[in-house]
C-alpha cells in the first residue's frame, strides 16, 4: 500500500481528474466521493479542504466550467433551454452563461447546416427535425418560425 496520508491521496486523485477533464465543484466532490474497492471514503473535512484549495489555485472555476460548457452545447446546435438543462444536470445553474446570440439567430444558422438542409427538403422529415430541434431546447415558436422563413425563402428562390 502507498505511504500517502489520506489528504494526499484525495488530493492527488482530485488533480488526476482535473487533468483528464474540467468538472464542476459538485461533480468532483460527488467523483471523489465514490466508493472504489479496498480504498476508504474519503473524510469530509479533508474534501472540503481539497476543494477549497483548488479553487484557490484556480483550478476548479464553476462559471468557466459553465462557460465552456454552454459554448460547446451553442456550437453542437442546443437552444438555451437545452444547454440550461445540461448545466443544470451537473450543478451548476446558479453559473448558466446567457449566450451573447439567441435562438431564433442560432436556430436559423442551424437550418443552413447541410446536414439540416437535407432534412427540410423531404417534407416526410418535417416531424423529426422539429422533434430533434425540440430535444435540443430550441422553444416551439422559435422553430416553427425559422422552418417557415426557411422553407418560405426556399420557394421564392426556385421561382
Amino acid at each position: 500500500m502507498d505511504n500517502f496520508e489520506p489528504y494526499e491521496r484525495l488530493w492527488n486523485r482530485a488533480l488526476w481528474y482535473l487533468g483528464r477533464r474540467d468538472y464542476g465543484t459538485g461533480e468532483l466532490r460527488q467523483k471523489l466521493l465514490r466508493p472504489r474497492p479496498n480504498k476508504p471514503l474519503p473524510n469530509e473535512d479533508d474534501l472540503d479542504r481539497a476543494i477549497e484549495r483548488l479553487v484557490e489555485l484556480n483550478l476548479l472555476d464553476d462559471e468557466r466550467y459553465a462557460q465552456r460548457l454552454a459554448e460547446s452545447y451553442a456550437r453542437k446546435g442546443y437552444g438555451q433551454r437545452g444547454i440550461d438543462q445540461q448545466l443544470y444536470r451537473r450543478g451548476l445553474k446558479e453559473e448558466a452563461p446567457e449566450l451573447t446570440q439567441d435562438d431564433p439567430e442560432r436556430l436559423a444558422e442551424l437550418l443552413q447546416t447541410p446536414a439540416f438542409q437535407r432534412k427540410l427538403a423531404d417534407p416526410d422529415k418535417h416531424k423529426s427535425l422539429f422533434a430533434a430541434l425540440l430535444r435540443r431546447g430550441f422553444r416551439h415558436g422559435d422553430i416553427r418560425t425559422a422552418m417557415r422563413d426557411y422553407l418560405a425563402d426556399e420557394l421564392d428562390c426556385d421561382d
